[in-house]
């Protein structure tokens, strides 16, 4: 199944017409940067079309077929964008050979014919071609999409006025650590810790905001936060987060008090007061009162208020590499699209954004934060 899903990765690619119908039409569909990415016909698997958008006038397009004896048949050409469609005369490479006998001198191109695309929604599409060689007939099909780049968005759920994005490459942004639901006072017992560093091996070159700590309580809560201001005082925004972050924790693992990824929640929120902490009382006298959030962030895999669930720190690699310890770190990038959230701002215009671990493994997690966008329209 993986070797099967891997030949359409290598195939999928980019697509053209049929007429949409009056009330798609209405939608507003329209190419931009998000059409980027593998695009292949669902009844018959194996071949499509890859698209790259250059700028919003113009897209290189790769379609990826057979010929009429078998042969691997490469289609490449330079689309024209209007609307939500692509056009493109589309040209056929032969001649040369494999890198070691490579001439660039033995290429001809020959062109093979015409493609339009059009875009139905996010996700379907449909291709139109018209062959040059009088033997083959025009014809259309229909196309969904493969594969599209990270952090790309649907433009057609876009409905928001502002996006602001942070990129923790270069700094930590003003993000901050607040750890919640430990003993007061145990800081070095739960082995917390928090900075601006260096990726680990595999993304050294790039850098986040890490965030560590030993879960000895079986609740332990680990928020990188920062303010949002320039806002309009005490007004209600809608808002969509999202956030990409680095974690080395395989699927379906085994661990002490729950799994290391599936039972380590991930959440994203906002509020228009500071998260902080309350100290609770209510342990064993021998222990120290525990900090606990001061707003409701929600528990383990339920949402709060101020907080949305998004997903956990399982980074989708098999679990064969779950007893590795040099395990391989993935980004994965987590948003609370589709999701309904508003918050209002305090009285200087200001919010609190925030992206937040919740455990149930009781041992250590360690993640870093890489990016974080805020998407936010008054709402109303």
């Amino acid at each position: 199944m993986k070797r099967y899903a891997l030949a359409l990765t290598a195939t999928a690619m980019i697509a053209l017409t049929s007429l949409l119908s009056a009330e798609e039409a209405a939608q507003g569909a329209f190419v931009d940067h998000d059409v980027t990415g593998n695009w292949f016909e669902p009844n018959r698997p194996g071949h499509g079309l890859q698209i790259e958008m250059l700028d919003l006038s113009q897209a290189l397009v790769a379609w990826y077929t057979y010929d009429s004896d078998g042969g691997p048949l490469w289609l490449l050409g330079l689309a024209n964008v209007e609307g939500d469609m692509l056009s493109a005369e589309m040209y056929h490479y032969h001649g040369a050979r494999f890198p070691d006998e490579f001439n660039p001198q033995d290429i001809t191109d020959s062109l093979w014919g015409t493609i339009h695309f059009r875009l139905n929604d996010c996700d379907s599409a449909s291709i139109a071609y018209t062959p040059a060689d009088g033997y083959h007939l025009p014809a259309e099909f229909p196309l969904e999409r493969l594969t599209r780049t990270d952090g790309s968005r649907c433009p057609m759920t876009n409905t928001f006025d502002e996006t602001r994005s942070f990129n923790l490459d270069r700094g930590d942004q003003g993000f901050e650590a607040l750890f919640l639901d430990y003993w007061d006072g145990e800081e070095d017992f739960m082995e917390l810790e928090w900075g601006h560093s260096a990726l680990p091996d595999g993304w050294s070159s790039r850098h986040g905001v890490r965030i560590s700590g030993n879960n000895r309580t079986d609740d332990l809560m680990m928020v990188l936060m920062r303010p949002l201001d320039g806002l309009a005082p005490e007004t209600t925004y809608r808002l969509e987060l999202e956030m990409q972050f680095a974690t080395n924790v395989p699927s379906g693992c085994v661990g002490v008090g729950g799994a290391p990824g599936e039972s380590v929640f991930m959440r994203l929120g906002a509020s228009g007061e500071r998260p902080g902490y309350v100290l609770d009382d209510s342990s064993a006298d021998s222990m120290p009162p525990m900090r606990r959030p001061s707003i409701d962030l929600g528990q383990q895999a339920q949402p709060g208020r101020y907080a949305l669930a998004v997903g956990d720190m399982a980074n989708g690699l098999d679990e064969e590499w779950c007893a590795e310890t040099e395990r391989p770190w993935r980004l994965k990038r987590v948003s609370t699209a589709d999701q309904r959230f508003e918050v209002t701002s305090d009285e200087d215009g200001r919010i609190w954004i925030y992206g937040l671990s919740d455990s149930g493994f009781e041992a250590t997690s360690t993640w870093y934060m890489t990016e974080f966008v805020v998407r936010l329209s008054p709402a109303g």
